[in-house]
């Protein structure tokens, strides 16, 4: 199966959620922890019929949907699909997306209860990250933040810390590029990763993470941190 379902009750915050990875992804970022995802860009009438069994065998145990990858919304039809299967059954939605398909994400928004943007450097140093990137990321993930916000959906951005790649500088002008309900700062996990290089890589202090995200200056107001240590902690709260 292309789509890889899971079951996690981190992924969507307080729920228990059935977890969608779906294939294919625009962006090779070096410490992509799903590398697997990236061989195959199709999914297949029965990913789509074993989806559906997943959903139906589990409503008692489900509170949510979690569409993830890759990168969903190369697959707008199936996602559209899933929304519907979710919907009709009463479960929330949650959508884990790079934020480069703003038009893909309008014709969506209205059904989604949470939206999970992952920011991987400051708007305009993708380059830092990922050696395949459009030209124009900035303004397609400022267009996709709007539409989130304007839809009163709630939303949470989120960047991996990987040292030499990012700087605590970066992190504090990719902040200041950005509006959301929550900002994430998730810790390197050097296990897995596209570039194999990256697997030599420390780990990052998450006391190191925390003195990074407490000398923003920001009006997010809330800020976390995730790391495999502490998992999910609130930093800042208003």
């Amino acid at each position: 199966m292309n789509i890889q379902p899971t079951y996690s009750s981190l992924d969507y915050p307080k729920k228990m959620a059935l977890v969608v990875f779906t294939p294919g992804c625009d962006l090779r970022c070096k410490y992509c922890h799903n590398p697997q995802l990236l061989r195959e860009t199709k999914l297949s009438s029965e990913d789509i019929l074993e989806i559906d069994e997943e959903i139906q065998n589990n409503l008692d145990f489900i509170d949510a949907i979690v569409i993830s990858g890759g990168e969903a919304l190369l697959h707008l039809d199936f996602v559209k699909y899933i929304i519907k299967k979710a919907k009709s059954a009463d479960l929330l939605v949650k959508l884990d997306t790079n934020g480069l398909h703003p038009n893909e994400l309008s014709q969506i928004i209205k059904s989604l209860d949470y939206v999970a943007m992952d920011i991987k450097a400051p708007l305009d140093e993708y380059y830092k990250i990922t050696d395949v990137y459009p030209k124009d990321v900035k303004e397609r993930i400022l267009k996709s933040i709007d539409i989130t916000l304007e839809n009163d959906v709630f939303l949470e951005c989120r960047t991996t810390y990987v040292p030499n790649l990012l700087m605590p500088e970066d992190i504090k002008l990719l902040v200041s590029q950005i509006k959301c309900n929550q900002y994430t700062l998730q810790q390197f996990r050097n296990k897995i990763t596209f570039d194999s290089r990256l697997s030599n890589y420390e780990e990052p202090n998450p006391d190191e993470l925390i003195e990074i995200l407490k000398s923003l200056d920001t009006s997010v107001p809330q800020i976390n941190l995730k790391s495999k240590q502490f998992g999910n902690q609130i930093i800042k709260k208003e």
